[in-house]
């Protein structure tokens, strides 16, 4: 089976209004488009062109990946997702509860666990896991010079607390997000100190009082380039910031949220399931396969994720498909072949899904995205 698949367009308030469409040519002009979704999660099903059948009813089973444009231009939330166990047991105890699927306050649509990998299109910001101690000492003692709770702030961080008792602290803290803006004073921007507080000046500008904004003070802030990447298992506290970006991620919509977001927080429950080990390195290294194919290593079993940059002197023939697999053209043009001698020929933006054959070939002159299912 080789057939082109559609999106489900999701036009949130964070979204862009220009990147997915102008890439892409999805979704409406002056819009806000923030993901487009392709896979068979029921929140956002992809539809065969050809029919209008949904892919899971074509393909009688649901895929164990969700895959997503994802385009922002103000912050997403602060937040987290949980791993397998804690996905089952906080899904159980809402529906015993009696919270509907569907209400604002519910944080467990389901009882997956949500790892995920974001591998940037264009320039991309996001917050991913805590940065090393040191770097945080050496921006709270900056901030101390002109807001002596960041002095307090800097003696916490000096001795033996955890990396949870000092997010406490920035959580918490309602006051200190009230006045940082004028109490914190302009430092040279060029030093980690400086880039913080830019950051977080930026962040309240958005989300007026946010402790949220304290909290990103104590991750690592990421500036990917196009086709870098940040993976974000099971408790890795994250946001994404600005840019355009691949989603790829385990079949789930569980999300716990902690700030700078206008949808449902839940302080505890975040707290529950962060890991709050420290992240010196959140990009992943990726691992170069072949002439113009590389894979973004992801301890997760649901998907696994390659990127092929085809040219008319470097064409990638007879490709292993052990499971079913979706295929996204990012840019160009991108011919995908089988084994059972199925042919579509992908320009920007189209994606097929591909299955039941052994083998698969990419030629063409362009760049894609192949994620393969379990």
């Amino acid at each position: 089976m080789l057939v082109r698949i559609t999106g489900e367009i999701k036009n949130y308030p964070w979204g862009s209004k220009d990147l997915i469409q102008e890439h892409f040519g999805l979704g409406e002009a002056g819009q806000s488009v923030a993901e487009v979704w392709f896979g068979t999660h029921e929140a956002g099903q992809s539809k065969l062109v050809t029919s209008g059948q949904n892919l899971a009813e074509a393909i009688g089973s649901k895929l164990s990946f969700l895959v997503k444009f994802l385009a922002a231009d103000s912050p997403l939330s602060i937040q987290v997702h949980p791993n397998p166990a804690q996905a089952k047991a906080g899904f159980a105890k809402e529906n015993a509860a009696g919270i509907s699927l569907t209400a604002p306050e519910r944080n467990y649509k389901d009882d997956s666990h949500k790892p995920e990998i974001l591998i940037a299109l264009t320039e991309f910001e996001a917050l991913c896991g805590f940065r090393p101690r040191a770097q945080l000492l050496e921006i709270f003692l900056a901030f101390s010079e002109s807001e002596p709770r960041f002095g307090e702030l800097a003696a916490l961080a000096a001795t033996d607390a955890t990396v949870e008792e000092i997010f406490s602290e920035l959580l918490e803290d309602k006051a200190l997000a009230q006045r940082f803006s004028d109490s914190v004073e302009p430092i040279e921007t060029d030093s980690l100190a400086g880039q913080a507080r830019t950051l977080v000046v930026g962040l309240l500008n958005k989300y007026p009082g946010d402790t949220g904004a304290l909290v990103a003070l104590s991750l690592n802030h990421v500036k990917l380039a196009a086709g870098q990447a940040v993976y974000l298992p099971a408790g890795n506290m994250h946001a994404y910031l600005s840019g355009l970006g691949l989603e790829v991620m385990a079949a789930s919509d569980n999300v716990i949220r902690g700030g700078l977001t206008s949808k449902h927080i839940d302080k505890a429950e975040l707290v529950q399931i962060t890991d709050f080990s420290e992240l010196a390195e959140p990009v992943v290294v990726s691992k170069k396969l072949a002439e113009g194919l590389v894979e973004y290593p992801v301890a997760a079993s649901e998907f696994r994720v390659y990127r092929a940059q085809i040219t008319g002197a470097n064409l990638l023939a007879d490709l292993d498909l052990p499971a079913g697999a979706v295929i996204v053209c990012v840019s160009g043009e991108i011919a995908v072949g089988t084994s059972l001698e199925e042919r579509e020929v992908l320009k920007k933006g189209e994606v097929v899904f591909v299955s039941e054959a052994k083998k698969f070939s990419l030629s063409g002159s362009g760049d894609a995205f192949v994620v393969l299912g379990s």
